[in-house]
């Protein structure tokens, strides 16, 4: 039995090195993931690349497809472009992603936006920029060609590559008139938070009572100047306990924009 055992010790290295030669010298194919998306021209399942022996071969079939797939993706973005340049309503999903953006700083006063006494007013959309402006600013800007029109009435923001909403600067008046919590700035903060820094408690002169922890606010100066916008911190009890270092607040945009961002707010600003 011990010879037995000591034979198939010393055999066993030989028969892996065996196995592994005669398996790395069989034929194997090899095939693309199924698991990218389809819109993409050159992944597709039925594009299928097969490999022999380090060998690589498309079939005329394979071309076919493959062209045809870019042709569609290229038609695609030329009808994306062309929408997202064209000023047109809002759909459904947009306006559902902007009013959910919005309420977060004005809640239900969405209705005063566009429900106003002395005219009436809607949104529009116009290359991924959200503008709001009265329906007698918007007929006429309908004469106007889309590859010559700027922008029209107030910008409230624009929509990002993945679809989401992003409130900018320039609608910082509307906010401030209907927003339902507000943070007040002492004057020795007030600098510090137009060149961008976050509020600290130590900077901070009043908060809007029963303020919930990561809501939307608008920023003031003791004034009541409005100065920009961003997301509190801490709820108005939890700010009481805080530290004089600690942020109370996040910055998400201010009026010094104006300057510091002065040629990309120039490309979109009221007209």
């Amino acid at each position: 039995l011990l010879l037995l055992l000591l034979l198939l010790l010393l055999l066993s290295p030989i028969l892996i090195l065996v196995m592994s030669v005669d398996y790395l010298c069989r034929p194997h194919d090899y095939h693309l993931s199924t698991n990218y998306p389809s819109i993409h021209p050159s992944i597709h399942p039925s594009l299928r690349v097969r490999r022999r022996r380090g060998r690589r071969t498309t079939t005329p079939h394979t071309l076919r497809l493959r062209e045809n797939y870019q042709q569609q993706h290229q038609e695609e973005e030329g009808r994306l472009r062309k929408e997202t340049s064209t000023m047109r309503p809002l759909t459904e999903e947009e306006t559902t992603t902007f009013f959910e953006k919005l309420a977060k700083y004005i809640g239900r006063n969405i209705r005063f936006l566009l429900d106003r006494k002395d005219e009436n007013y809607c949104f529009r959309l116009h290359k991924d920029r959200v503008y709001y402006a009265s329906e007698k600013l918007v007929r006429k800007a309908q004469s106007v060609p889309r590859e010559n029109l700027g922008c029209l009435g107030t910008c409230f923001g624009k929509f990002t590559k993945s679809k989401k909403f992003r409130l900018e600067i320039t609608c910082l008046e509307y906010l401030a008139r209907f927003a339902l919590y507000k943070i007040w700035i002492k004057p020795a903060g007030v600098m510090s938070y137009l060149y961008g820094n976050h509020v600290l408690k130590a900077h901070l002169g009043r908060i809007t009572e029963n303020t919930p922890k990561h809501q939307g606010v608008i920023f003031l100066s003791m004034s009541d100047v409005p100065l920009g916008f961003g997301v509190a911190a801490y709820s108005t009890k939890e700010c009481r306990k805080l530290e004089g270092t600690a942020i109370v607040a996040f910055h998400q945009a201010d009026v010094g924009q104006y300057l510091r961002n002065e040629d990309d707010l120039a490309a979109y600003s009221s007209g």
